[in-house]
């Protein structure tokens, strides 16, 4: 009996062992993956944290643009926030310059790379132009 207790003791703990492993690799095939702005093209379709320098803040009627490292049509990147969402960033022109993170879904528009923006957690400043530097 005691046989029995001790087999069925180390069989739920590698059991259990087992989903734990599965779980940290799961959790680690399912993090975003970390690119460039230039790099976004490759992974359209990918959760992605993308970084880059905000060449350029677009503010529309209907939809604001942060382009990435260079002005519309250079761009290898856009950021796009819809009307329903600007809300969530009062200040967007106070990005341009300043070189930032992104995260989201990459999506392609016309075939060109943009992750669509709906809340400032997917936005995060990394470093501020030479200006704001200065001022700190």
């Amino acid at each position: 009996m005691n046989k029995v207790i001790l087999l069925l003791s180390f069989a739920t703990i590698l059991s259990a062992g087992a989903q734990d492993s599965k779980s940290t690799s799961a959790t680690k095939t399912n993090a975003p993956i970390r690119i460039s702005a230039s790099e976004a093209k490759e992974h359209i379709g990918a959760e992605a944290v993308v970084k880059g320098k905000i060449a350029e803040v677009n503010v529309g009627e209907r939809i604001t643009r942060l382009n990435f490292e260079e002005a519309y049509p250079k761009n290898p990147f856009t950021a796009v926030i819809f009307p329903r969402s600007t809300n969530q960033f009062p200040e967007i022109e106070k990005l341009k310059s300043k070189t930032v993170e992104v995260s989201g879904k990459i999506a392609a528009y016309r075939e060109r790379p943009q992750i669509v923006l709906t809340s400032s957690n997917q936005v995060r400043v990394i470093e501020g132009s030479k200006d704001s530097s200065e001022k700190k």
